[in-house]
Order: C-alpha cells, then structure tokens, then sequence
C-alpha cells in the first residue's frame, strides 16, 4: 500500500513537472493592457511639446563632424519604420499615425521600400519601375506633409533592389537572363548586380531623381527642396563585395563578359603585361571550370590536388576573359596568417580592389545626380557589410566616403513559423553579455561620421522586447555617441497593436513591450541624457595597406540573415559598454592596441568611463540573465533581471528595489531642458514581459505551443523606489492620459503592476 502510494505521489509530481513545462511562468496574475490611442489632447507622459514644427522650420539638419545639428544645436533622430503601402496611407492614417508618433517622442521615420513595387507594394506605377503611380504618390505626399507638421523628419529608402517592369525591358538589353516578363509582372536581378550593370544602375538613380524633383501637393516644395526630407538612401543592403556580386557573375553572360573585359584591362594597366600578372597570381589560381562557375573551382583551392581533375578553359587578359572574385568569407580567410585559401591571395585582393572601384563609381554618380536636383540634405550609400575584415573594411570605407554610416542588425526570435508551426525561436537576452547582439554593429562606427541604425528590433517571439530600447539608448546613442535610430517595422495601426504579433510581421516596433519605453527612453536619448564617452577606442584602418593583405586587426562576423555579431581580435564587443569604439581610417598605418577591460571593471560589472552606466553579466555564462543601472541628472533605470531583494544605488539619492524577475524601470525629468532636481514633474514607466492573452509556451525548448489573441496582457512589475523628494504619486491610465489613481509619498514609494494594472506613472513633488 505503502509503496503504491509513493508511486502515485511520483506520477502526479511527474505531472506537475510536465504542466510547468509548459509554462514556467505563471501569467494568470498578468494584466490587459486597452489603451483607447486616442490623442485629442497633449498626454501626462507623452513628448508632444518637444517637437519644433514644422519639421525643418529652422532650416536642414547639418553635419558637423560626427554630429548632427538642428537649430544650432545637437539632435538626435529617434524613429521608426514604414515599409511598402505603409509609406502611403490615406488621410486618416497618416494624421493618426504623425500623432502617435509625436506624443511616444519618434522625430524621424525611415519610408522604406516605399518605391518597390506597385499597388500595395509602393508607388510605382503597374509596368514600370521608374514612373510613379500618381493616386499613389499623392498619398505618400499627403503623409510627409502630416510628418512634417508633427515636427518630423523624414528619411527617404526607396526600393530593395531594382524590379524591372514591362516597360523597362528596352532599358535591359540582357533582360532575358534575369527573367521572363512575360510570366511575371516583375523581374529582379540578384544582390550585387546594381554594381555591375549600368543600365540598373540608371533606373535606380531615375527613380529616386523623379521623386526628389516631384512636387509635394500639399508642402508645395520640390522634395529636393524640402528641409523636413533629411536622407536620401541610394540602396538597400547591398555590396559588391557581398555573395550577390558572384551569384550575378555567375547567373548572368552579359554582365559577366562585361566585367571580365573590364577587369582584364584593369589587371593589364596595373601589372603592364600578361606574363608579370600571371607570376603575380600564380598559375595555378588563373582558370575558370568548364561551366563557368567559381563558387566551384572555389572549393577545390583548398585542396590544389583535386584541380587536376577538373576541365578547365585558361583565362587571358588579351581575350578579356579573367573573372573577379568576391566571395567575403573567402576575403577573411586570405587575411588570416592559418587561413587555407592563401594561393588565392593575389586574386582575390585584386578583385576586392577592383569591385569596390565599381561599387564606388556608381555611388559617385548617384550622388552627383542627387546633388544636381537641388537636394543639400544627407545621404546614405547602402547598410549592408560584406565578412569581417578586408570586404567588410573596403565596403565601410565606400559607404564612409558617400555619405553617414548606417547599418542594420537584429536579434533572436523566429520567423512565422515560430507562431503557426511550433517552432524553436531564440529567447536569449542581450543583457546576459555586455556588447552582446545588436549593440555590436557599434564596432562598425567611423570617427568622423554621424553613425545610424536604420533596422534593428528584437525579432518576434522574444519575452524580452523591452530591454531593446533601453540598451541601445542607453550604450548606443548615448555612450557611443551615434545619432539616428530607426526600429524596424513594416506598419502600424497609429497606436499600441493589440497582440503580439499579426500573422504576418515578426517586426513590430508598436508591440506594447516595446513602445512603452518609449516616452522615457526617448527622453534619455533626445535630452542627450547619457554623457558620450570623451575618449574613443580606435579600431585603425589603413585602406592601401589592407590591399596589400596588411590589417592592424581582424574581424570576426557571426551571421544568421539579419541577426550579426561582430568581433575583433583587439577590442571586443564588450569595449562598448566601457567607452566609445570608431573605426577611424588612417592616412598611414598605425597599429591597434588591445583593449584593456580589466581597467573598466568592477568585479564582474563592466563601468561607463562616464561612470553613468553599471552592467552586471549573466551569472555563469547564461543566455538569460544580467542587469544594467543608468544613473544621469536627468534619468535614472533598472534595467534587467532583478536577484530580488537588492537595492541598486542610482546616485543623487535615487535607488530602486525590484522584485525578483526581469524589468525594466525608468524615472526621468518630464521637460525637454529639466533635470530630475529641477523638475516638477517625473515620468515613470515599469515594464517588464508581455504576451497574447491565452499564448501558451514550453519556456524549456523556446517553443510557442499556443500564440494566444488579444490583448495584450503585462507582466505587473513591482519595486520599491527611493528618491529625494516627497509629493503624489500619479497612477495613470495605459495611454498615460488619465489619472486612475493618487497616492502621497515621502522619499519613497512602492508600484505594483498587479494592483496598479499600469505601466505609466507621473511623479508630481
């Protein structure tokens, strides 16, 4: 009997285990989250007071060094996505949406492939890449006039590569090669073509000149013109030196005797003759295989036996017939003293000088073309890389000399399946490492060079949105000194969305999660809260010498689609949560030190050299786990996974205590010029997880069993907050507009989700 019973207590703890598997965290004492996004009237928390309007009322934004100004004075761009249609919606969208926007402290949107495609995909017209589809465009006109009103900016990103149309197909001679028209409404050539083909090249440079030469119907500006336009993006995440540029080598005749002929000469100008590039190259490296396809001879150099057994038709420069290579990974292999490619070496340095020449030319010749509308404002090459050291540095240097830095990075989640089909997505958190994830695109900032993010967002499903903003305002545009983010996403509804995901994005920069932050991440960034680091770390980069094989460092890229992380062997990603880090190119080779951390540490804890910012690792090397405090006149946070029960000393005699768990929890001045000592009033937001209502998950495997409908339901955050000042607490309603509840404090106070059913809060003295 006995022992039957001990079975049957196993058995039902066997359960029991089995059930919490399911879901560790037990979300029945969460709380929906209904906010009305309505915005008839200025908010308690929002920023609608901080935008000067219209947008370029004081003239354009400059560039200064690596900085930008407005008004005399340094400005950061806080923003967002649109993508597609999204870019032109109708009247009544385009009002809510500027309005949403303004009060959560966006002051810039990226309209992102906003020209890609025809009806729902953008404004061009049905058969033709180049003309613009005038309902369409009036729209989008109607939208930056709405923008602009709100006092915001506008970056212009017109299409993800060139489709061609029906009526573009006598600008193409080769078009057959990309594709049938016939069959379908559109063709696109593949990644890197843009840069081998001129005939491309001339679309996408009409395109854009017929926008900024169209005049706005409702600003009655030329979009040249106009101040509120402050980038012009020539190309989306594209590089020659990139894989596409041997996938269009390899897929397309013409554009590869094309640039065969063009590369032979190049290679006949700088060697002088045959016989000396051959004994440059070695003559074991100067062959193509019988299809033509070097991806294929490219494999077997590691191994130089097995050439001998493949047909091979010998390459000449008196034929024209010697092929560049531009594969990145095999780039940093040649850069590598252990690498296995090193009898490739020649050829490959020759064709990354060769390809960037190209890549360069067109760059040249856009921007000259851009520059003859009229247009003074700022312009961006392209976001993309291409490896880790010598295509990735000759790329940075080609977008460096067009015009500001910009880059894309993402982090964890899945893909659509991770919702429909129960399938693993990453739920790690930046936070358990310090430079981790998106925040290591920062090793990729130039000196002198306003440094951008036009795409970055925690990926859906990912439990920990919410430290997203938090870590890249507070290490990125702030410690780091860059000056424009842009969160991804292709649309919202103009407010909160109402569950997690849509079917359909896994970006959503309107995820609750995520833009309740906003009103005080914002802040922080705009307000230039968080001191820039006085000293920068220098990754050097001497561009005639990384062509000749010689780097002071070398990179390492980490590479799943869009999520990238990026390391050097001399300053790690973890340098950028102790100062700033640039790439600065050098007129002379100069070596780069080893970064010493030891010298920024605290125990385990990684210190700002302004002593502002304090970031705690995961314990143990976990992909969970860690914290960070950020400690300004103007903004104090908790930031992370809370031990329970401990203090965090944010100075000025500001601490918080959370409960154990993650949160993210920030106090900051409500005025544009306040400090938290001299202002009247504090906005606090306390946010922590949030989900669909009903999602279920196996929080052991990362795997959505359940994803749930609306709403939105919050995870209550709970924390003890002492502060210097005594006065009401404001517990305010999920718009942050209403007050629902008051309560009296002196020098501390206590917020608890669960009875508060809020994430905003308003501190009056």
């Amino acid at each position: 009997m006995k022992r039957t019973f001990a079975f049957l207590i196993l058995v039902a703890l066997m359960l029991i285990q089995c059930t919490t598997n399911v879901s560790l965290t037990d979300d029945t004492t969460w709380y929906e989250f209904h906010p009305a996004n309505i915005y008839d009237s200025a908010s308690l928390i929002g920023l609608e007071e901080w935008h000067s309007e219209p947008a370029g009322e004081y003239g354009r934004i400059e560039v200064r060094g690596d900085k930008l100004f407005y008004n005399n004075r340094e400005m950061k761009l806080w923003g967002l996505n649109n993508t597609y249609g999204a870019c032109a919606p109708d009247k009544e969208m385009a009002d809510k949406r500027a309005a949403f926007y303004k009060k959560y402290g966006v002051n810039s949107v990226r309209l992102h492939k906003y020209a890609d495609g025809y009806g729902r995909s953008g404004i061009q017209s049905e058969e033709s890449f180049v003309q613009l589809e005038e309902e369409s465009l009036n729209r989008m006109d109607y939208y930056v006039h709405a923008l602009k009103e709100s006092g915001i900016f506008v970056k212009l990103s017109p299409t993800f590569g060139v489709k061609i149309g029906p009526g573009d197909i006598s600008r193409v001679p080769f078009h057959r090669e990309i594709g049938d028209i016939t069959k379908d409404k559109r063709i696109r050539a593949t990644y890197g073509a843009v840069y081998l083909s001129e005939e491309i090249q001339d679309m996408q440079i009409e395109q854009t000149l017929n926008v900024l030469n169209h005049v706005n119907a409702y600003t009655g500006m030329k979009y040249a013109d106009d101040p509120a336009i402050f980038c012009v993006e020539l190309f989306n995440e594209d590089a020659v030196l990139w894989n596409g540029g041997n996938w269009s080598l390899e897929r397309y005749p013409t554009i590869r005797k094309r640039t065969a002929q063009q590369f032979s000469g190049w290679l006949l100008e700088k060697y002088g003759s045959e016989e000396n590039w051959r004994n440059s190259w070695g003559e074991e490296v100067i062959y193509v295989d019988a299809a033509g396809l070097e991806r294929s001879a490219l494999r077997t150099v590691v191994n130089l036996n097995r050439i001998k057994g493949l047909p091979l038709q010998r390459e000449r420069l008196a034929s024209g017939t010697v092929v560049p290579w531009s594969y990145p990974w095999a780039l940093d292999d040649v850069m590598r003293p252990d690498g296995n490619l090193h009898a490739l070496r020649q050829r490959l340095f020759d064709s990354a000088e060769f390809l960037t020449e190209l890549q360069n030319a067109f760059y040249t010749r856009f921007v000259q073309a851009i520059r003859e509308t009229g247009y003074e404002g700022e312009i961006v090459a392209s976001n993309w890389q291409a490896g880790s050291t010598l295509g990735h540095l000759l790329n940075l240097h080609s977008d460096y000399q067009a015009g500001i830095v910009d880059r894309h990075n993402y982090f964890g989640g899945g893909n659509g399946d991770a919702f429909r089909n129960q399938k693993e997505f990453k739920d790690g958190s930046m936070l358990a490492l310090p430079g981790k994830g998106t925040l290591s695109a920062g090793l990729q900032q130039v000196t002198d060079r306003p440094f951008m993010l036009s795409e970055w967002i925690h990926v859906q499903p990912n439990e920990y949105y919410a430290e997203g903003p938090a870590i890249l305002g507070a290490y990125g545009w702030g410690l780091n000194g860059w000056d424009v983010s842009y969160m991804f996403q292709n649309n919202d509804n103009g407010g909160f969305r109402d569950q997690i995901i849509d079917g359909n994005s896994r970006w959503d920069v309107s995820n609750p999660a995520i833009m309740v932050n906003f009103p005080a991440v914002a802040r922080q960034v705009r307000r230039l809260d968080v001191r820039e680091a006085e000293e920068s770390k220098l990754l050097n980069v001497h561009i005639p010498s990384l062509l000749e094989g010689k780097s002071s460092f070398l990179g390492d890229t980490e590479q799943t689609h869009d999520e990238k992380t990026f390391k050097t062997d001399k300053v790690p990603a973890e340098a950028l949560a102790a100062v700033r880090v640039a790439v600065d190119f050098t007129g002379e080779f100069q070596d780069t030190p080893e970064f010493d951390m030891d010298a920024f540490m605290d125990g385990n804890t990684v210190v700002s050299a302004t002593g502002e910012l304090r970031w705690t690792p995961a314990p143990n090397g976990e992909d969970k786990g860690g914290y960070i405090t950020v400690n300004t006149a103007a903004t104090k946070a908790f930031i992370g996974f809370a031990p329970g029960g401990e203090t965090f000393d944010l100075g000025d005699g500001y601490s918080i205590t959370p409960s154990k768990g993650f949160a993210v929890i920030y106090l900051t001045a409500k005025g544009e010029e306040e400090t938290l000592k001299s202002a009247a009033e504090i906005v606090v937001t306390a946010m922590a997880r949030a989900r669909n209502k009903g999602m279920e998950f196996n929080e052991e495997e990362n795997i959505v069993l359940k994803p749930g409908g609306t709403p939105v339901v919050m995870e209550p955050v709970k924390a003890v907050v002492n502060l210097p000042v005594s006065g009401n607490l404001l517990v305010l309603d999920h718009d942050g507009n209403a007050i629902t509840n008051e309560r009296k404090f002196r020098k501390s106070f206590g917020i608890d989700g669960s009875v508060d059913q809020t994430p905003f809060y308003l501190i009056r003295r």
